[in-house]
């Protein structure tokens, strides 16, 4: 059971940041797959409230497609939604289980329970979070299997395909995506994200100094986006290691991550600065 999970902090800068959201601070989970950062996730629980964020936003696959363990990301999505307000957007795993006969009952309890909750589910769902009167927009995307392919299958992302999924972006408006797989940062781009939040990679599995991440889960060697923040015409994605692992069941030299990212405003430019 791993007990150490690092805490990667950004500063994101932009003129779009309203006056109100100056200071705000967004904690993002990602890629947990049921798995546990000391008993009972209270090493991952304490580490968020040293955070003490305005928002959790988990960036998908909290569980994994064998449907095992469920239990356990319900148990923290409990205790954690009783002290924060929680956006939740859907990775591969949790799209793999709604899709499957098999677990698909399984995966819309887990849904319901979570919306007990309170928790926000932004699978192709935008919700724009409002302060005295000022609001940023926190938009999940949800894509189809096929975007999920290895790399030797791997399919291009159509114009109008995010619009067709999730609707239109606005210039007027500090837009932030939740999506999964940051393979296609150029599309979300082209869409008009501001910040994108990503996971996936899990880091490349094993980090290499100098180097980076090792591995995709497209089995792409040394993938371009492996971890860390990446900037293209004018959005930002903060790109985390995530919290577990899944079908290759280790981290080297990768420690379990929660991105803490602040929003500062700025009056000139409009680039996050990490």
């Amino acid at each position: 059971m791993r007990t150490r999970i690092d805490i990667t902090e950004y500063d994101y800068s932009s003129h779009k940041v309203p006056s109100e959201f100056d200071g705000f601070k967004i904690s993002v989970l990602s890629d947990l797959h049921c798995n546990r950062i000391g008993k009972h996730n209270n090493i991952l629980i304490n580490e968020i409230d040293k955070i003490n964020p305005d928002i959790i936003v988990c960036a998908g696959d909290m569980v994994s497609d064998n449907a095992r363990h469920m239990k356990v990301t319900l148990k923290l999505m409990r205790r954690l939604a009783k002290k924060y307000h929680i956006y939740y957007a859907c990775g591969n795993h949790e799209l793999r289980l709604f899709i499957n006969p098999i677990t698909n009952r399984m995966y819309r309890r887990y849904c319901m329970r979570l919306k007990k909750m309170g928790i926000a589910l932004i699978n192709n769902k935008s919700v724009s979070i409002v302060k005295n009167g000022e609001k940023i927009r926190l938009t999940g995307l949800g894509i189809s299997r096929q975007y999920y392919n290895k790399i030797w299958n791997r399919i291009n992302m159509p114009v109008g395909y995010i619009d067709m999924l999730a609707g239109k972006s606005s210039a007027d408006i500090l837009e932030i995506l939740v999506a999964h797989n940051p393979d296609y940062f150029d599309s979300y781009a082209e869409w008009g994200a501001d910040i994108v939040l990503s996971g996936h990679v899990h880091g490349g599995i094993m980090v290499l100094p100098y180097v980076g991440g090792v591995i995709a889960p497209s089995l792409r060697l040394f993938p371009k986006y492996d971890f860390g923040r990446f900037e293209k015409k004018g959005s930002v994605m903060y790109l985390s290691r995530g919290l577990g692992s899944h079908t290759i069941p280790i981290r080297i030299f990768n420690n379990p991550e929660i991105m803490s990212i602040t929003l500062r405003r700025k009056q000139n430019g409009n680039t996050g600065k990490a």
